[in-house]
């Protein structure tokens, strides 16, 4: 493993990311299973799973969910990503902890280092094919957030395609605030949380209820839509992909 220098606009994303600007996201169209633990050492069984397309997380002073506390909190992220032949830049800053494990293999790991806050990247030459990532992140105190992207940057014999086209509209950018009878979402698309954490039943009989909420994945398009529909829009990898509507009436996920 080797540890490269940053390049400016590199620098630039991860201050942008820091200051609550979403990084360019360069991945394969994966999705990240992410569970986390209500402790420092990934003990245990989660406390609660969420699922996302990237790894993009700035919690503020908060946490990722009610189950999950605000300080002294781990997250084990995964995926199986596809990666054509070639060198791969890998980028990842987080306050406090993280470590990088591709196939089984550490290439990037901050633990006890007291590095909190530093931008890394480092290049990885991938053989074509699916290959298995693993993000170990650590929360103590105060503010918490992790960004991971990765980029093509050349060799192999075959290049990366040219992103798919589709038919479909894409997905439509978040609204900056949004209310419904279940409560107002608008601090949750503030800080990138749950929909969960804005949630308020109405009481009904037939109303959903906060575990109802916490089985959806995280809303990705925050816009005010019909409960539990389904419509198909183009994700940001380019591909067709069916998004359903939150119960709380706040918006999109992708299935």
């Amino acid at each position: 493993m080797k540890r490269i220098l940053l390049s400016a606009a590199l620098v630039a994303i991860c201050l942008a990311a820091l200051a609550g600007v979403s990084p360019a996201l360069a991945q394969s169209g994966n999705t990240w299973t992410i569970n986390y633990y209500n402790n420092t050492n990934w003990a245990g069984s989660p406390v609660m799973t969420q699922y996302s397309p990237y790894i993009s997380f700035n919690w503020g002073y908060g946490s990722p969910g009610p189950a999950v506390p605000v300080d002294n909190f781990t997250a084990r992220m995964t995926t199986d990503a596809f990666f054509y032949a070639g060198a791969y830049q890998f980028s990842a800053v987080a306050d406090d902890e993280l470590a990088v494990i591709i196939d089984g293999n550490t290439y990037l790991d901050t633990r006890g280092q007291g590095q909190s806050g530093k931008s890394f990247a480092f290049n990885d030459a991938m053989s074509q094919g699916t290959h298995h990532i693993e993000v170990l992140y650590r929360e103590y105190t105060q503010t918490a957030y992790i960004y991971l992207s990765w980029l093509f940057v050349g060799g192999g014999t075959t290049p990366p395609p040219s992103p798919p086209t589709s038919t479909y509209p894409p997905v439509p950018p978040s609204s900056t605030n949004v209310v419904t009878k279940y409560g107002d979402y608008t601090p949750c698309i503030q800080h990138n949380t749950h929909q969960a954490n804005c949630f308020v039943s109405d009481g009904a009989w037939d109303a959903p209820n906060l575990g109802s909420i916490h089985m959806e994945p995280q809303i990705t398009s925050w816009n005010i839509c019909v409960a539990d529909t389904t419509t198909t829009y183009t994700n940001p990898q380019g591909q067709a992909q069916s998004y359903n509507c939150s119960k709380t009436l706040a918006g999109w996920f992708g299935n």
